[in-house]
């Protein structure tokens, strides 16, 4: 009796839903939307309008080669690095707070202080219900700073 509504199930075709382009009832918007000459350059003209006379800043890397900006994208490319998950993170004034879980679900954080340059940030990390797992630490700071490196690199408006 089940094997009946398996073998049925199982011999459906397999047209990918994304590509079959069919409209259901409640859509507002068809899946496509082919615009005339005209219509295109309406657009592009409506596009360019709101960026007209708007200030342009300049693609720059960072001045002391980290930017605060790139705390929370560095302190995640760290945390999978790490082979970490990031569970939440929180601004605190000047200080990120980043909460962490384990491979093996073990707590974990990763604190990062604002500091005037050279210095431009204090990172430390504790791994471990007491904080005991200090070789874990190490390496999520090691690729916080590596990671902030990165991305100070990257040429950003400044």
């Amino acid at each position: 009796m089940c094997a009946l509504p398996c073998v049925v199930l199982g011999c459906q075709s397999k047209e990918n839903p994304v590509l079959s382009n069919t409209r259901f009832s409640g859509e507002q918007y068809p899946p496509n939307a082919l615009y005339s000459p005209e219509q295109n350059a309406q657009m592009v003209q409506a596009m360019q309008a709101t960026a007209k006379g708007m200030p342009v800043k300049p693609l720059t890397r960072a001045p002391d080669a980290v930017r605060w900006s790139d705390v929370p994208a560095a302190a995640s490319d760290a945390i999978e690095r790490a082979e970490m998950g990031l569970v939440s993170s929180t601004l605190d004034g000047d200080t990120w707070i980043f909460v962490i879980r384990t491979q093996g679900g073990g707590p974990a954080t990763l604190t990062v202080t604002k500091k005037p340059a050279p210095a431009m940030f204090l990172a430390t990390a504790k791994v471990g219900t007491f904080g005991e797992r200090h070789v874990e630490a190490e390496r999520v700071v090691r690729e916080f700073r590596m990671a902030m490196r990165r991305y100070g690199a990257l040429e950003r408006p400044s």
